[in-house]
């Protein structure tokens, strides 16, 4: 379970990060529950100290009661794991000095006129990477067991001549006898793969480049030219929303 808890007491900005959150849990598997506050209360507080799972904390600098900060400073207070992400929004960006002396240990600070939404949404792939970093790809190989951190891979691409699957990280490849499809359920709901072509899954947060007219997907110093024209669209909008777009057309 994802927690949003958004601390924010203009409805348009409350409705934009709701909007957001939506967009980005809506092709997830993942459960998740949001709960919007405008000012502080005792049960706001309650609610910080009664939650479990993985929390996404989004408060406004200026709010009736407290302020974001100090809110998000008694988060820290009260929450003794650095598991839970805090972001802090605001109109004024000369107060990001003040939000590092209160020591609260933010994710990121987001001013409210400088696409917020691109880099809400940019944020929460971070978050995400962060939640499921100690995720592995696990497998049988001679005799061994091989577990591969899902953060280390690049691509997954099959071979037709050996009909073996390729797993390409920065620093090595693995050979293994498998099934795509069957990697591909094992990743459904992880974030950043994505099947790019019927016989490769890549790492969207590892592309550094993308030219659709080749086609080719480049990862650093590796790359892949299984990029299904069909998938196009779809890859270089995930690929702008997380940042990483560097397009070579």
């Amino acid at each position: 379970m994802i927690n949003f808890i958004i601390y924010e007491d203009e409805e348009y900005f409350s409705d934009l990060y709701k909007k957001v959150i939506h967009q980005f849990m809506g092709n997830s598997n993942d459960q998740y529950k949001i709960y919007c506050y405008s000012e502080y209360s005792l049960d706001l507080l309650n609610l910080i100290k009664g939650l479990t799972g993985q929390n996404i904390y989004i408060f406004d600098v200026e709010v009736k009661g407290k302020s974001g900060l100090d809110l998000a400073r008694e988060v820290r207070n009260i929450k003794k794991t650095m598991n839970d992400q805090i972001i802090i929004s605001t109109v004024h960006q000369d107060l990001i000095t003040n939000a590092f002396h209160k020591k609260i240990l933010m994710i990121d600070f987001l001013s409210k006129f400088d696409e917020l939404e691109r880099n809400l949404l940019k944020t929460f792939y971070v978050i995400y990477e962060i939640f499921n970093s100690n995720s592995f790809l696990s497998f049988k190989q001679d005799s061994e067991i091989v577990r591969i951190p899902y953060n280390d891979i690049l691509f997954i691409e099959k071979n037709k001549s050996d009909d073996c699957l390729y797993i390409e990280t920065i620093d090595n490849v693995y050979k293994y006898r498998g099934n795509i499809t069957k990697i591909e359920q094992i990743l459904k709901n992880d974030k950043r793969f994505f099947k790019s072509h019927r016989s490769c899954i890549v790492n969207i947060f590892k592309i550094t480049k993308i030219n659709p007219n080749i086609p080719l997907i480049s990862f650093g110093e590796k790359e892949t030219y299984c990029l299904s024209r069909d998938k196009r669209k779809e890859l270089e909008s995930l690929c702008f929303l997380n940042g990483s777009k560097n397009y070579e057309v």
